[in-house]
């Protein structure tokens, strides 16, 4: 009883290493190529214009996060905001990205229902929209799932605050 049931165990096991690399070789050549982009559409291509003003500068706007937050604008006194973030190498979240919330809003575990999403994270300059000026950014990791931080109220139209 014993011995055939090895002989069945040891045919299975041969059949399976042969079958299983051959399997996953074939899978590998079959799969799909990353798909790719040959440029941003322009509205997400938005870099800190060459003629911007920066109106502040601030690294100690998040409590966990070590990020340095810069206000841009077309011009000194008019124009639209443009936000910039830099943090260091080690502090970086898998796709990090950025959210602004109105002021007055509670946040919890999860994105709050009125959130307006900025952008990614390391984006080069991410455009602020017009109704957004009184409020807290949320930087929220899409991999895990989670609020990473959020930041200290900011007011754009005001440079003291």
């Amino acid at each position: 009883m014993i011995r055939p049931l090895r002989q069945r165990h040891h045919l299975t096991m041969i059949v399976l290493g042969i079958f299983l690399p051959v399997a996953f070789a074939v899978g590998i050549v079959a799969r799909k190529p990353a798909p790719v982009m040959a440029g941003l559409p322009a509205t997400l291509a938005l870099a800190a214009p060459k003629s911007a003003a920066l109106v502040w500068e601030r690294s100690g706007l998040f409590t966990k996060a070590p990020v340095q937050v810069r206000l841009w604008r077309e011009q000194k006194d008019a124009g639209p905001f443009a936000l910039s973030l830099a943090a260091p190498q080690e502090f970086l979240k898998p796709d990090l990205l950025v959210y602004w919330i109105p002021a007055n809003t509670s946040v919890t575990d999860a994105l709050p229902a009125n959130a307006i999403l900025l952008g990614a994270f390391a984006a080069p300059a991410l455009p602020v929209p017009e109704e957004a000026t009184n409020g807290s950014l949320i930087l929220y990791s899409l991999a895990n799932n989670e609020i990473v931080d959020v930041s200290k109220p900011v007011q754009l139209n005001d440079p003291t605050r």
